[in-house]
């Protein structure tokens, strides 16, 4: 499963975009759980923007990775399983 455009509540921290608080599936809004990891995808040349990366667990039980586009600035989710990506 690709990754498809969402929108999402996050809480203000000093660390820009802030974690997420809650995300928009299928037009319902799901609150997150816990935020499982956290990570910044890294490129060797400076000029590509990173994108911030969150694996999260959500209240309906089902896991998630956020993606942030520093570039675009917009957020991004796939449902996430423990055989990998849906």
């Amino acid at each position: 499963m690709s990754y498809s455009h969402t929108r999402v509540r996050t809480k203000d921290t000093h660390n820009y975009p802030g974690s997420p608080l809650s995300l928009e599936i299928e037009g319902e809004v799901v609150d997150v759980e816990q935020i499982m990891e956290r990570w910044t995808e890294a490129y060797q040349d400076p000029s590509f923007y990173p994108s911030q990366y969150f694996k999260i667990r959500a209240l309906n039980k089902k896991m998630y990775i956020l993606r942030y586009s520093m570039l675009f600035k917009s957020w991004w989710v796939k449902e996430y399983s423990a055989r990998g990506t849906v």
